[in-house]
């Protein structure tokens, strides 16, 4: 199996079932061995999962994709209802999401275009409940805009988000089932000279009204860890930056909550309702400086990839919404220091449970790694 799109994928984040065995041409099965579990998750009353945790193994098998060249593809990945994949690319600076069905054809390209606003790059995306696709828009000026498209990549519609103060940079997007948008991201300090942004998490309306801006338990002590360096947020080359909210991971629940995700070790998850209530819950991987790449929520469930960045050991663990855990898979790094699954996790489903990951054939051809519990 080899690694070079693993080393593509840029870390800049709800799938019913996804007809995989129709996808391209099937290169072979590998089986990978799941260890025991890892220590139980904790919610925030301290309440710990079962004890009594399915021993699992994965079965994984290669398929190919013969239509789709293997490109640099940017988090978050996804996949729709409807058995769709939507791979975000950014070739030569130019951003779009390929939509392909699930024969592996390219059946819609979500490329933002407008006539009065000047787009520096398209970000972030989430697929709406009804199927419709919105986007993140960096505009060449202090205001945020999202772009929904239409189902065919057209633009349907420009949404200027009307947030009053200070300038933010948003980075996660998720649409509730109302129509109403949650961002998250980061905003400037109201001392210019402070370079340390703060965390910002809002629900606005379809038009792009702020409804409620939040304030999540965690907002001061992730700013606190930027601002005295820690390098697990932060770097000395972008100060400013916080990774724990700009790497984090977002999805609409079938409960009609947002599931946003902190990328932090042991991750931090807030169960956000259409009216502004927070619930708040940890998923610990067990294991020392294991950070969360990606996560995907169906049904009851979450499943969260956590990645060792030295070794490249995985695991993958898959918890209700309450974040009591069901699951855990551990995957060894490949001999030749790649991945076992992947940083590229783009689906998961439930009936049956599958994951799904992006891999790069020999040819340069895209290629899905579909891992099924034994």
């Amino acid at each position: 199996m080899t690694t070079k799109l693993r080393a593509l994928i840029c870390l800049c984040g709800i799938a019913p079932p996804l007809a995989l065995a129709s996808w391209g041409q099937q290169t072979g099965p590998k089986v990978a061995t799941a260890p025991k579990t890892a220590t139980p998750a904790t919610t925030e009353t301290g309440k710990e999962a079962s004890d009594s945790l399915p021993h699992n193994r994965l079965h994984t098998e290669l398929m190919k994709i013969n239509s789709e060249f293997a490109e640099v593809f940017l988090e978050p990945l996804r996949c729709d209802a409807d058995g769709n994949l939507y791979l975000r690319t950014d070739p030569s600076g130019v951003g779009a999401i390929h939509k392909l069905n699930g024969k592996g054809e390219q059946v819609a390209l979500f490329e933002p275009t407008s006539t009065d606003i000047k787009i520096d790059f398209p970000a972030s995306f989430a697929i709406a409940p009804d199927g419709i696709v919105y986007q993140l828009i960096i505009a060449h000026e202090i205001t945020r805009y999202v772009f929904a498209y239409n189902r065919d990549g057209s633009v349907k519609s420009q949404i200027k988000l009307q947030k009053p103060g200070l300038a933010f940079f948003p980075s996660t997007i998720a649409v509730f089932t109302n129509g109403d948008l949650l961002l998250s991201g980061l905003e400037h300090d109201k001392d210019r000279n402070n370079q340390v942004m703060w965390p910002f998490t809002g629900i606005f309306s379809p038009d792009g009204t702020l409804r409620r801006e939040l304030t999540l338990k965690d907002d001061l002590s992730i700013h606190d860890m930027a601002a005295s360096g820690d390098p697990k947020v932060t770097s000395p080359e972008s100060p400013s930056g916080n990774r724990a909210v700009s790497l984090g991971a977002v999805e609409t629940g079938a409960d009609g909550n947002v599931y946003l995700m902190r990328r932090l070790s042991p991750a931090i998850f807030y169960a956000i309702s259409p009216g502004g209530s927070v619930r708040r819950f940890e998923v610990d991987p067990g294991q020392q400086d294991f950070l969360p790449s990606a996560m995907h929520v169906v049904g009851n469930r979450i499943a969260i990839l956590f990645w060792q960045p030295q070794t490249h050991e995985e695991i993958l663990k898959v918890v209700d919404l309450q974040g009591r855990e069901i699951a855990t898979y551990d995957e060894a790094a490949e001999k030749d220091g790649g991945h076992a699954l992947g940083l590229a996790f783009i689906c998961y489903t439930t009936t049956p449970e599958r994951f799904t990951f992006l891999e790069t054939m020999d040819d340069n051809k895209l290629g899905l790694i579909t891992a099924t519990p034994e």
